[in-house]
């Protein structure tokens, strides 16, 4: 196998090799929504040494026989978000929201920002709802006719394109509730007097943040590109 090179984006990395992405995970690296970052401008950017970062890649690709995410089709790609990611997401949100109020109720006088976190979620879980039922109404269907090899209409192309823009801006809003939800756990640190609730709480973010990373590179990384370059260049017939 060659060796990484520096000046390969951090999506194009983690398509080939989806182990990666825990390695770039603990590194703090951003290989979702800012995917299309060389490696080495994300290392300078993060005040890392990009051979160190190299050689933790190579460790992980070594010690795990990783197969790339390989996609018989756009088509195929949509369901394994859907199968992957949004049924996860319409279990796992609404028992988790209150596990989260559950918490800030207990422990929110010697934990203040448990409020604070209460009301983040709650705005994130009902975005992630929307998100992804808009997904699956609006643009999958679209992706489908693309994989069937049928022309869109004019104005199948014109949503398709429309709500991939839509959906790349409320990633990096989802982005940025995770990255706040982050800030206010102390990166899901457990403090002394925790629970086993709150243990289970911080947990669950914890894979929540790790499993939507995932699911915004294969989308914002794998599908929206490989939809829009099915779309036709000029008129399509309506």
């Amino acid at each position: 196998m060659t060796d990484i090179d520096p000046d390969r984006t951090l999506a194009s990395l983690v398509e080939e090799t989806p182990a990666y992405a825990r390695a770039f995970e603990s590194l703090g690296l951003d290989y979702c929504c800012e995917g299309d970052r060389t490696l080495a401008t994300a290392c300078d950017q993060a005040d890392l040494a990009v051979d160190d970062v190299r050689a933790r890649l190579r460790e992980t690709r070594d010690r795990e026989d990783a197969d790339a995410d390989d996609w018989e089709g756009l088509a195929d790609l949509a369901d394994h978000v859907v199968e992957t990611h949004h049924d996860y997401l319409r279990e796992e949100l609404p028992a988790l929201q209150d596990l989260v109020a559950k918490v800030a109720r207990v422990h929110g006088e010697n934990h203040p920002e448990l409020r604070e976190l209460e009301a983040e979620f709650s705005e994130l879980a009902e975005e992630m709802r929307e998100h992804i039922e808009e997904e699956e109404t609006e643009l999958f269907p679209v992706v489908g006719k693309l994989d069937r090899g049928e022309s869109p209409s004019t104005d199948e192309a014109a949503r398709l394109r429309e709500a991939i823009r839509t959906f790349e801006d409320d990633h990096a809003a989802t982005a940025d509730r995770l990255d706040r939800i982050a800030e206010l756990t102390d990166g899901y640190a457990v403090p002394g007097d925790a629970c086993a609730s709150y243990r289970s709480m911080l947990d669950r973010l914890d894979r929540l943040e790790r499993d939507t990373h995932m699911h915004v590179h294969r989308e914002n990384n794998v599908l929206f590109p490989r939809a829009e370059e099915r779309l036709p260049t000029g008129p399509a017939e309506a």
